[in-house]
């Protein structure tokens, strides 16, 4: 189908909004012209990119009934030889069909129709009917990516670390990775910051994923054969073990071993596949950046893709691109139920609609209502996947328009919008920031890359396909940062089942959202370079969402471990009033505890000291461990044998060591 473009004002009229409500209209309104009736059944005003001969209709009940009772409802409401097609717009019966029903998704349809025919003018034909109570035009989201895959090559050689601490697995690559080990390397950019990463490498000493935690990957196609990503794909046993073009588990899709291809539906068709001539790769590069498998001393490393002992999360192929092409709304709506339905926990989700196209939440409400409708099936508690959690989690890039606005559907309250930082720690140029954004990831950022543009280190390096540009490359975006923050968000789920914990959808998203370094510290003054411009700082301040996203802190979090931030390199005091009282500074304290690899790990030339409440540290490396401090609670002595006296107590206490750290401690 050929695609179509489509700007004009925003038109959201009452009429178009109570269409989808479930009171049943009596009959269809006395309008005096086919357009202005049109405008009463419109979901919303239609802005921006949207598919050419096709629309997506909202029936009323008896009519959905009657098509789901096999009469030919089509023919009454188009004519002979005005349609190609007409059918369900999720084409499969969902698992959870009584909160399918509930949501009203049973109740939409695709009319196909010669792609010659403008679809207003179809769209105006058909509001006659009354049987039709919304019309939706089927819009066309983007990778929130310039989708430009640089191959990877030997270049010039980085610093494993420059604080002596370097990524804990063999995957030869991973000293490119400032992403996940930001050592300060003025080879990645002059204006790199030690400790501007995911914080990820202590996290991975309490877990670095488990295989019950499924990241749907809904983007162009996962290369599931990658040597890097095949360990970490999810496998429906019922199809790997069944009959080719059968649908062996009886979920309405056929062959769906990894996942599904909802841009070419049907049959065979639903393959995924990645070599379509306008590949880029995109959705290979994003899902190594969540799982590509660590210590299988191949390739890169990635935030949740386990320790080697098969261990990491698993990834689910919900491919809703080919090449530039999509299904729109319809396959973004049918990925995200197919992900609610077959176990996932998490849409990974680097796409959306450009900033500006809607500009309030009821405008994308009301003008793609079969995706929010999609959205709420999968974050309905009702089709939890993880028992650490009550609801399932929709993580999107926030955008790539430099707009002071997120894009959608990440701007909704029930989804987490991700903005995208450098290896400077500062707002990359193309980033969407401010209103509807929630936290920011690292993304990539190619012009503050110290060295030649082809060489693109200050980019992020993760999988891509040999058939393009190689099994290894680089790209940037809020694409690259969404699937960071997954990646933690997964870690986070993980290490909540093996702790056997649960959390509300509210206190999960709490904890991730406060689980941050500071970035306003540095959006105070000054500027940066981006293209041919100077962009302010200033700008961002306050506008990057709560900061920048801490894998050990989340961990700490979730396991209920006070947290303490210190700067690295210099002496820093904490006062212990926060975690043994306002009286801290009158006990006796016992003992400071610390084990040998959590001083190699903070740099700790000696041992922490406590004078009148208030911890003394120097910590030399970046680094997160935790301490164990015991006092006595009532008197300076401790009770036992011929003594009165007090009761020993004792507080785990993490310390995290950043150089990125700010005198509020990163806490939001």
């Amino acid at each position: 189908m050929k695609y179509r473009n489509l700007t004009i004002a925003a038109i959201v009229m009452m009429a178009a909004i109570s269409c989808l409500n479930e009171k049943e209209p009596a009959a269809a309104p006395e309008l005096s012209s086919k357009e202005e009736l049109l405008m009463t059944k419109l979901t919303g005003g239609q802005n921006g990119e949207y598919m050419g001969g096709c629309l997506l209709l909202y029936l009323d009940e008896e009519t959905t009934s009657r098509f789901e009772n096999g009469e030919d409802v089509a023919a009454e409401l188009f004519g002979s030889g005005e349609y190609t097609g007409f059918e369900k717009a999720i084409s499969h019966k969902p698992k959870n069909e009584e909160l399918a029903r509930e949501l009203g998704l049973h109740r939409w349809f695709i009319v196909t129709f010669d792609d010659m025919t403008p679809v207003r003018s179809f769209a105006a034909n058909v509001a006659v009917r009354p049987e039709i109570h919304a019309i939706q035009f089927n819009s066309l989201p983007k990778p929130a990516s310039d989708c430009k895959s640089i191959p990877f090559r030997p270049q010039v050689r980085l610093s494993s670390a420059s604080d002596g601490k370097k990524i804990p697995f063999d995957d030869p690559m991973n000293s490119y990775q400032w992403n996940l080990n930001n050592t300060g390397d003025k080879n990645v950019a002059a204006t790199a910051r030690e400790g501007a990463d995911v914080g990820v490498i202590d996290a991975w000493k309490l877990t670095a994923g488990s295989p019950d935690v499924i990241v749907a990957v809904c983007d162009a196609p996962v290369k599931y054969t990658h040597p890097d990503l095949a360990g970490s794909m999810w496998v429906n046993e019922a199809e790997l073990n069944g009959v080719k073009g059968v649908d062996d588990d009886g979920n309405d899709y056929i062959d769906d071993i990894h996942g599904y291809n909802f841009y070419k539906r049907g049959g065979s068709n639903g393959a995924i596949n990645w070599e379509t001539e306008t590949e880029s790769g995109h959705g290979t590069h994003v899902a190594g950046i969540v799982a590509a498998v660590n210590g299988n001393g191949i390739g890169v490393s990635s935030v949740a893709g386990g320790s080697g002992k098969g261990d990491g999360v698993r990834l689910m192929c919900c491919q809703v691109f080919e090449g530039i092409y999509s299904d729109g709304d319809r396959g973004m709506s049918e990925a995200l139920m197919y992900a609610a339905d077959n176990g996932a926990c998490i849409a990974q989700c680097s796409y959306g609609y450009p900033a500006g196209t809607f500009e309030c939440d009821d405008a994308f409400i009301n003008n793609a209502s079969l995706e929010y409708r999609a959205l709420k099936y999968f974050t309905n508690p009702k089709n939890c996947n993880h028992p650490s959690l009550e609801a399932n989690i929709a993580i999107f890039a926030a955008g790539n328009e430099s707009a002071s606005i997120s894009g959608y559907p990440g701007a909704l309250p029930m989804c987490i919008s991700v903005t995208a930082f450098g290896p400077d720690f500062l707002p990359a140029g193309y980033t969407n920031y401010g209103r509807g954004c929630n936290i920011a990831a690292p993304g990539g950022d190619l012009w503050v890359g110290a060295l030649k543009e082809e060489d693109n280190i200050s980019q992020i390096l993760s999988t891509g396909l040999s058939e393009i540009s190689g099994d290894y490359i680089w790209m940037q975006g809020s694409s690259m940062a969404c699937p960071h923050m997954s990646g933690v968000a997964a870690l986070g789920v993980s290490y909540a089942g093996k702790l056997g914990k649960k959390f509300t959808d509210n206190e999960f998203k709490t904890l991730l959202l406060t689980s941050v370094n500071d970035i306003n510290q540095f959006l105070t003054e000054g500027g940066k370079s981006f293209k041919d411009m100077w962009i302010n700082m200033q700008t961002y301040h306050n506008r990057m969402g709560t900061g920048a996203i801490d894998a050990w802190k989340l961990l700490m979090q979730i396991e209920g471990t006070p947290s303490a931030m210190v700067q690295t390199g210099k002496k820093s005091q904490v006062d212990l009033s926060e975690y043994f009282g306002e009286g801290a500074a009158d006990l006796t304290y016992l003992a400071v505890e610390i084990d040998e690899e959590a001083k190699k790990t903070l740099g700790l030339a000696s041992n922490p000291k406590i004078t009148d409440g208030v911890l003394d540290i120097v910590c030399m490396k970046n680094g997160s461990a935790k301490i164990r401090i015991s006092a006595i609670a009532g008197g300076v002595q401790l009770g036992g044998g011929n003594n009165i006296g007090g009761t020993e107590i004792t507080r785990e206490i993490s310390i995290i060591s950043r150089g990125v750290y700010s005198t509020n401690g990163g806490w939001f």
